[in-house]
């Protein structure tokens, strides 16, 4: 007789089963994640978008109250000033240049001094407190300070930076003088300062030759005294007009917020009562055709100090040299005189600028947008205006990550190249688990790097006189772009080397089988067909190296030097080694200190939806390319 099919648990009678609660678990996680994009989606956009409006209504501001106008002067001093520090400093390279062995030979010693200094500061200043405290010299406390300040000098001795301009004699005399130094002195050493006046009779005596070029500059300095009174007294008008806007405008969002309160109240009373502070909260409108016609009243001033500073720097930078006999004061003087039609045309575009000024015309929306996608400044909590421009940090951004790739591409894709085609199994063993480990390494311990070692030999190696020649040499700042670009290399490393070496994993076996059948050698078959074939799934994962370099932040806010400018490119390479900021490490530096719901506020959720769109389109293009690799 057939047997029976068994009873079904009360469960499975209810159309339940393990099946279908794993499925169920799995969707269900699937589906959370779906939501939890959405939602965060959601809150960038409903944070962010906010921004245009409320920039809108600042350059609104920055319009009526005429800080706008003042900028249109404003920005001529600022050239001004540029220019002449920029002739400055080609005017002392040129003397420091000539008398570079006192320089580095004073600036050695001081330094060596300054070393030994810092080190010793501690104790030195304790003991010293205790002596003029009017203590025995004989007491037990004094003599242990005076054994731990001797303990502490031994060790500063033995950790001096090096010298290498100085003799070794001069070296350990000075040494000498620091060991037998009296802990009460407070003078520079005798060599320090022998050297330091060496130093200042070598510039007073290359400096007798240039004195026509500094007059020269002298004079171009005075140029703008004129223009320079006349803007400070219009910087104190208007700034006085926008702190009155400003304010009708905080109790009118005031008043806003207390009526939509009110409206809100579900008790007559409380309603009432709100209503009746919204109506005392009333801000009187702020008086602006008086300023404004005070400050229309110094129109003709302004477009006379512009034609008399056109036309007296003109004759002023004709004056000029032709040429410089130090290499970075040839370089800061051609600089000069490429910026000086830049100045002289600005200058000349002021009148018609000025003239066509009105602060009754509208801003519209679109200036926001436009100021924030192509503006060069990123101002924020200062006394005169907010400018919202990301360019500054775009640039810096894609600096940086140029320098990251250039570095973890050939490292990354060579390695995987070479681990999967021509390693043998020992080294697989171990050079593939040692790429992969860095990815462990947490990104603040990488910046600890960056800042105590790797910068800090980088710019002590740019010093040596044998590294002069090498773009950018020497660096003034440890903390700059090629710095943080170096770190993040070596984060997106094993990123681009798993995806790459799968990449060359998914090749058919078939191809290098073809391959060895037609005679080919090992690196035929892989530079010819197998790298080829894989090139897609290549390319993914250096797009996928690049959306992690891109949306970096601890590093780039540790060792990237947080300028918020963009890199002078008349230096050429070398402004890769210049200081800069990033889309990622604004957000994390000034989002902490921003008041909630501010314009400031919302422009960094408006940098947040910016970087997530271009990470989300470096994804979504590397995850195209990684489905041509499928077989």
């Amino acid at each position: 007789m057939p047997q029976a099919a068994p009873a079904l648990h009360r469960f499975a009678r209810k159309g339940f089963s393990l099946e279908k609660a794993i499925k169920f678990f799995f969707a269900s996680n699937a589906g959370l994640t779906i939501v939890i994009l959405v939602l965060i989606i959601v809150f960038l956009l409903k944070e962010g978008l906010g921004f245009f409006p409320g920039y809108r209504r600042e350059l609104e501001v920055y319009r009526i109250a005429g800080l706008e106008f003042v900028d249109l002067s404003r920005k001529n001093l600022t050239a001004h000033e540029q220019l002449a520090s920029v002739l400055n400093r080609a005017y002392f390279a040129e003397i420091n240049g000539k008398c570079v062995r006192e320089l580095k030979r004073s600036q050695e010693a001081a330094a060596l001094f300054n070393a030994f200094s810092d080190q010793t500061s501690a104790t030195r200043d304790l003991l010293v407190n205790n002596l003029n405290a009017g203590l025995d010299p004989s007491s037990e406390m004094l003599a242990t300070l005076r054994e731990n300040h001797a303990i502490n000098s031994r060790k500063a001795l033995a950790q001096l930076p090096a010298t290498p301009h100085l003799t070794a004699a001069e070296r350990a005399g000075l040494i000498d003088s620091l060991r037998t130094r009296e802990v009460t002195a407070t003078e520079d050493p005798p060599f320090v300062a022998t050297l330091a006046a060496a130093y200042a009779a070598a510039q007073q005596q290359h400096a007798e030759p240039l004195a026509e070029l500094r007059a020269t500059i002298d004079a171009f300095e005075s140029t703008s005294e004129d223009l320079t009174a006349l803007v400070s007294a219009m910087t104190m008008a208007v700034t006085a007009t926008k702190e009155a806007i400003q304010n009708a405008d905080i109790l009118d969002q005031d008043r806003k917020t207390l009526l939509a309160a009110a409206a809100n109240a579900k008790h007559p009373a409380d309603r009432e009562k709100l209503t009746a502070a919204a109506r005392t909260s009333l801000a009187a409108k702020p008086d602006l055709a008086g300023p404004m016609q005070a400050l229309m009243r110094r129109k003709p001033a302004c477009l006379a100090a512009h034609t008399t500073l056109r036309q007296a720097c003109a004759g002023i930078l004709n004056q000029l040299p032709a040429t410089l006999s130090q290499p970075e004061a040839e370089h800061l003087l051609r600089a000069a005189r490429k910026a000086t039609p830049v100045f002289l045309a600005g200058l000349d575009q002021a009148p018609r600028q000025i003239n066509q000024w009105r602060h009754d015309t509208p801003v519209p929306l679109t200036a926001a947008i436009r100021s924030f996608l192509t503006g060069k400044d990123w101002v924020t909590g200062g006394e005169w205006q907010d400018f919202y421009g990301i360019l500054p940090l775009l640039v810096g951004s894609l600096m940086i990550s140029l320098v990251a790739l250039s570095l973890a591409i050939p490292a990354g894709v060579g390695a995987a190249i070479y681990i999967n085609q021509f390693a043998s199994p020992i080294e697989q063993a171990i050079v593939k688990p040692v790429i992969e480990f860095i990815q462990a390494i947490p990104s603040v311990v990488l910046g600890f790097i960056g800042i105590l070692v790797f910068g800090t030999v980088l710019r002590d190696l740019s010093q040596l006189d044998s590294l002069a020649w090498v773009p950018g040499f020497p660096i003034e700042e440890r903390l700059n772009i090629f710095t943080a670009g170096c770190l993040l290399a070596l984060m997106s490393i094993p990123t681009i080397f798993s995806l790459a070496e799968d990449a060359l994993n998914n090749v058919p076996s078939a191809y290098a089988e073809a391959s060895d059948a037609l005679g080919a050698s090992r690196i035929q078959t892989s530079f010819r067909v197998i790298i080829p074939a894989a090139f897609s799934g290549i390319l993914a994962a250096v797009l996928l190296g690049l959306g992690r370099v891109i949306g970096e932040t601890m590093v780039v806010l540790l060792v990237a030097g947080n300028r918020i400018k963009i890199p002078d490119f008349s230096s050429g390479i070398g402004a890769f080694l210049q200081p800069s900021h990033t889309l990622t490490g604004i957000i994390a530096q000034e989002l902490g200190e921003v008041p909630m719901g501010s314009v400031h506020y919302r422009a960094l959720f408006v940098v947040g939806i910016l970087l997530f769109v271009i990470v989300l389109a470096i994804n979504a293009t590397a995850h195209k390319f990684v489905g041509r690799t499928q077989p």
